[in-house]
């Protein structure tokens, strides 16, 4: 019996959910810094992120070293549609 999923249509493994979910915080926090620098005054929000960023990448980091072969293609995939998603 294979055990070969189909990722376009199965909910992602909990360890690739969570790494999404680190991705997503990632690219809020870009935004959020992005635009404070096209504003004039101090945002607390970009303040934030501007701290919380370093933190996320770093956990990212570690849970992508952490996952098999397979959960990394399944992370690349919806990491591609994110960013496709989000273009």
């Amino acid at each position: 019996m294979s055990s070969i999923r189909n990722t376009a249509t199965t909910q992602p493994s909990a360890l690739v959910a969570q790494a999404l979910a680190i991705y997503r915080s990632i690219a809020a926090c870009h935004a959020h810094i992005a635009n404070n620098n096209c504003s004039t005054g101090s945002n607390a929000n970009a303040l934030t992120a501007a701290l919380m960023l370093p933190c996320y990448q770093s956990s990212f980091r570690e849970l992508a070293l952490a996952l098999t072969l397979e959960e990394e293609r399944e992370l690349r995939y919806a990491l591609d549609e994110f960013r496709n998603s989000a273009a």
